[in-house]
């Protein structure tokens, strides 16, 4: 499989061309997308007449949205299905496509796509419907029910010690 790296980061578990251009429009705020050609699709190099309807044509010829979304590319999400081994990672039953025989699934977000987690294999697992929903309703309550992840985010938000913030005071 070839892999495509990010210029700016050096990223490099990408394995579309199209797949590093969103990471580097969302992540670094730059398209690699030609400037000169805004509107040329950036799989098969076909031009159009705006920008708009050459996202249309990429999410009806591809079946991907290469604007910022909360959906999952088909490639991402057959990504972790297939490392997660068409098993629910909660509960551990084999899971199934909808339509067919077998529990039904979703991709969950570790860090919510609310809170800024990205659509990227390493913050995404495959739970079963009940465990997803299960997931969700735990998550609402870890102020109350697990308050040491609560201040193990502080730790990271805050920073670990007031003589950060004291660091960060004297240099701005």
């Amino acid at each position: 499989m070839t892999e495509y790296e990010c210029p700016t980061c050096g990223r490099d578990d990408f394995s579309r061309e199209v797949d590093v251009k969103a990471h580097h429009t969302l992540a670094h705020g730059e398209s690699l997308v030609e400037r000169d050609d805004p509107a040329r699709c950036p799989l098969c190099g076909e031009t159009f007449a705006s920008v708009p309807g050459m996202r249309a044509h990429h999410k009806v010829v591809h079946a991907e949205s290469i604007s910022e979304s909360r959906s999952l590319t088909r490639s991402v999400r057959q990504r972790v299905i297939e490392r997660d081994e068409h098993t629910c990672q909660r509960c551990g039953i084999d899971v199934s496509e909808r339509g067919t025989d077998g529990p039904n699934f979703e991709i969950h977000h570790l860090i919510p796509f609310a809170a800024g987690g990205p659509n990227h294999p390493k913050n995404l697992v495959t739970l079963c419907l009940d465990c997803h929903s299960k997931a969700h309703k735990e998550v609402r309550e870890i102020a109350t029910e697990r308050p040491e992840i609560l201040e193990g985010l502080r730790s990271i938000v805050c920073g670990s010690s007031t003589s950060d913030r004291a660091n960060h005071d004297r240099n701005p």
